[in-house]
């Protein structure tokens, strides 16, 4: 009687997680929903919902923290049938690990390597080899240019025009990114030397 999947299961602390992970996802990209979170009748989270642009920002602390939501660019840009809004933190503000990377086509949450490595071109002349980018980019494009039905899990898509999204992504964050540079380099050359 026992599911042929309970074998795979991890540690409860483990899959915890992993629940947590993706709740997160939902509440990144559906922020006028509400949702709780309770493990063993014990609440663990809940991302309040609604309309008002200021729970936006609420959901972007809650899930990703202040640290993040401080150092935030807001993104929003439309061209060649392609739409891209969200946030990209700024250069100040990176990890060690892509935990904080979350990529939304047509408000679904998938990995695409070429739209990762867009990311990382854009921030290559201002972060450090090593220290990963912290973002939350939602794509949108016409759904006749992208195939969803790339990985079972739909956790993949491919784009008709990969080349074009690709630089898309790239020239919008060098753009937003440039505007960071000329302060940051102020701010370092304006700090008196120790």
């Amino acid at each position: 009687n026992v599911p042929a999947r309970r074998k795979f299961l991890r540690a409860e602390r483990t899959e915890l997680g992993h629940v947590e992970e993706w709740l997160r996802q939902l509440a990144l990209a559906r922020p006028d929903v509400e949702l709780r979170l309770a493990h063993n009748g014990k609440a663990l989270r809940r991302y309040r919902g609604g309309h008002d642009a200021l729970l936006a920002d609420d959901r972007l602390i809650q899930t990703l923290g202040e640290a993040f939501a401080r150092h935030a660019i807001a993104i929003d840009h439309q061209a060649a049938g392609l739409g891209l809004s969200g946030w990209i933190a700024e250069p100040a503000y990176n990890r060690p690990s892509a935990d904080q990377q979350y990529l939304y086509v047509n408000g679904r949450a998938v990995r695409d390597r070429s739209i990762a490595h867009a990311v990382k071109l854009a921030y290559s002349d201002v972060l450090y080899h090593g220290r990963q980018p912290a973002y939350v980019l939602f794509l949108q494009i016409d759904p006749r240019r992208v195939d969803v039905n790339v990985h079972p899990a739909k956790h993949e898509v491919r784009f008709r025009d990969a080349r074009l999204v690709h630089d898309f992504v790239h020239r919008t964050l060098k753009e937003a990114l440039a505007h960071t540079r000329a302060g940051v380099a102020a701010g370092v050359a304006g700090e008196p030397s120790a």
